[in-house]
C-alpha cells in the first residue's frame, strides 16, 4: 500500500508500507477519496500526537475484504473509534466517549491507498452518490449535528446568523436551504467570493453584522468570532459554537454581562452523532446527498497522493498569510494504480 506519511512536523513523504493484517471484525477499504480538513494543517505542522502518522479522516472507498460488507461495496467511514465501555458510549453518544481513538490523528488514517476500520464504522454509500461526495460525509454530518444543537423551532419563524464563510458555513446554508427554507439565514464573513456563494444559496450576507438574531452558529473557531457570536444573539437567543478554537478565548466583562442580561443559551457542538446503521447525523447526511446535495460543489482544489505534501504546504502558507485567499475545500482523489512514489505532483488521477 502507498501512504502519505508525516515523519516530522511539516515533512510528509509518499512511501510504500505493507498492508495491515485484519483483526476480527475489521474491514480493509480501498480508498478512493479523502477530504482535507482544516484540522489536518496543525497536525501536519507540529500538532500530531506522534510520528510517523498517516493523516486523513474524511474518507470514502470500496470494501476490499473483511467482515460485514461484500467486496466492492462503496462506503464512507466514521473515523472515531469509541471504547464502547464508558457512560456516553452506553448512551450511544459515541462522540462524547472518554477513551476513544481516531483515524487520521490517534492512529493512521486515509491519506493512503487503503485503510482498515471496524465494520461498525462503515456505512454503505447510497446509489447515485459519488465517492468524492461520500468522502465529505464527515464534515456534512458535523454540520447536521450543529444545526440540530441549535434547536430551531418548527412552529414559528426564526432568524439565524452564521459567523464564518468557510466550507462548514456554506454547507450549513446548503442544508438549511433544503430542510428549513423558512429560516432567515444571514452569513457574516470576510471574503466576497465566499459570501457570493452563500448569497447564491439564498442567504443574506454581510461583512459587518449589525443586528440581533434568535440563533447564532459560530463556524470559524477564532477567538474573535467565538466572542462575536455571543454579541450577535438576541435576548433569550441560542448560540452554538461549532468551530474548534485556535487559541485561548477570553470573555470581556461587558460581553459577560450581556450574556447574563440577555439570558443566552450557549451550546457546544463537537463532531457528530453516529450509531452504526441506525438513524444518526450520518444517515441524515447520506440521505441529503442522495436527495441531491453535493458537498463537492464547494471543492476548490484537488490533488492525488503524490501531490498531497505540496498541497498541505500551500494550504498552510495561505492560512498564515491573511492577504492570500484561502481555498474553500481541498479533496484528495486516490487511485492505487497511479498514486505511486515519484508520480507527478498534483497529477489528476
Amino acid at each position: 500500500m502507498r501512504v502519505v506519511s508525516l515523519i516530522a512536523p511539516g515533512e510528509l513523504v509518499v512511501e510504500e508500507r505493507p498492508s495491515r493484517v485484519l483483526a476480527d471484525g475489521e474491514v480493509r477499504v480501498a480508498m478512493r477519496a479523502a477530504g482535507v480538513c482544516s484540522s489536518d494543517l496543525p497536525r501536519a505542522h507540529g500538532g500530531a500526537y506522534f510520528t510517523p502518522l498517516v493523516l486523513g479522516h474524511e474518507l470514502a472507498g470500496v470494501v476490499a475484504e473483511g467482515a460485514g460488507l461484500a467486496p466492492g461495496t462503496p462506503v464512507t467511514i466514521f473515523p472515531l473509534l469509541p471504547c464502547f465501555a464508558c457512560g456516553p458510549c452506553h448512551e450511544e453518544e459515541y462522540a462524547r466517549c472518554g477513551d476513544y481513538s481516531y483515524l487520521g490523528s490517534r492512529e493512521d488514517g486515509g491519506f493512503a491507498t487503503e485503510v482498515v476500520a471496524p465494520a461498525w464504522n462503515l456505512l454503505p454509500v447510497p446509489p447515485g452518490v459519488s465517492l468524492t461526495d461520500a468522502a465529505l460525509t464527515e464534515p456534512l454530518a458535523v454540520v447536521v449535528h450543529a444545526l440540530d444543537r441549535l434547536g430551531l423551532p418548527a412552529a414559528r419563524p426564526a432568524t439565524l446568523a452564521i459567523v464564518g464563510d468557510g466550507f462548514l458555513a456554506l454547507l450549513a446554508v446548503a442544508v438549511l436551504a433544503r430542510t428549513r427554507p423558512d429560516v432567515e439565514v444571514t452569513v457574516v464573513g470576510r471574503r466576497p467570493s465566499k459570501l457570493a456563494r452563500a448569497a447564491a444559496l439564498g442567504a443574506r450576507t454581510t461583512t459587518e453584522a449589525d443586528g440581533a438574531w434568535d440563533f447564532v452558529l459560530e463556524a470559524v473557531g477564532a477567538p474573535p468570532t467565538l466572542t462575536a457570536a455571543l454579541a450577535l444573539a438576541a435576548p433569550g437567543g441560542t448560540v452554538v459554537w461549532m468551530g474548534n478554537p485556535s487559541a485561548d478565548v477570553t470573555l470581556p466583562r461587558d460581553l459577560t454581562w450581556r450574556v447574563l442580561r440577555k439570558e443566552l443559551t450557549l451550546r457546544g457542538s463537537w463532531n457528530s452523532r453516529y450509531r452504526g446503521r441506525a438513524p444518526s447525523d450520518w444517515t441524515v447526511a447520506l440521505q441529503l446527498m442522495a436527495d441531491g446535495l453535493r458537498p463537492t460543489d464547494f471543492v476548490t482544489t484537488t490533488s492525488d497522493l503524490a501531490g498531497l505534501p505540496g498541497l498541505l504546504a500551500d494550504l498552510q502558507a495561505r492560512k498564515l498569510d491573511p492577504d492570500v485567499p484561502s481555498e474553500l475545500k481541498a479533496l484528495v482523489r486516490i487511485d492505487a494504480d497511479r498514486d505511486a512514489p515519484g508520480s507527478p505532483a498534483g497529477a489528476a488521477p
